[in-house]
Parts: C-alpha cells; sequence; structure tokens
C-alpha cells in the first residue's frame, strides 16, 4: 500500500509499505477510503514541527472499514464503517 512520508521542509515521497498485521489484542485494522490533509499536515510539510523528522509517514485523519479485528476487540467488527481520527483519549472520561 501506499504511504505518504515526510522528507524535510517543503519535500514529500510517496513510498509503498507493507499491509499492517494485528500486532496485540486490542489492534484494529481500517481499508482507508477517504482521507483528508489538515492543519497540522500542511505545517509538517512547510518544516513548522520540528518534533517531525524525515521518514515519518504523514496522515492522521480518515474513514475506512475494518478489515481486522484483535481478539479483545469488542466494539468493532469487520466490514464497520469508521472515522479515523488523530484525538487520543482512555475510552473510559469524557
Amino acid at each position: 500500500m501506499k504511504a505518504l512520508v515526510y522528507r524535510g521542509p517543503g519535500k514529500k515521497e510517496w513510498i509503498e509499505v507493507e499491509k499492517p498485521q494485528l500486532q496485540k489484542p486490542t489492534d484494529v485494522i481500517v481499508k482507508v477510503v477517504k482521507t483528508t490533509i489538515c492543519g497540522t499536515d500542511l505545517h509538517i510539510l512547510k518544516g513548522d514541527v520540528p518534533a517531525v523528522t524525515d521518514g515519518r509517514i504523514l496522515g492522521h485523519e480518515g474513514v475506512g472499514i475494518v478489515e481486522e479485528v484483535g481478539d479483545s476487540v469488542t466494539q468493532f467488527k469487520k466490514g464497520d464503517k469508521v472515522i479515523i481520527s488523530a484525538v487520543t483519549a482512555c475510552g473510559s472520561c469524557y
């Protein structure tokens, strides 16, 4: 599959990467069907985010379909339509 990689200010590259595999029982693999570029991506590409270095795979927002779930996953199943967001939470508080 393809991935967009940051190569320094103003530089990017499409590379071929292996399809991800489940590594933990809490993992979910999603086939991305739509994505977008947000302001954070644009700042990274301009070089405004020093914490992001050469080789970082970009992208953190999208819409997809669940392809595979780990054994501990109970709230999603294969075929579910999902959104992918950069916001992370423990899932216990709001």
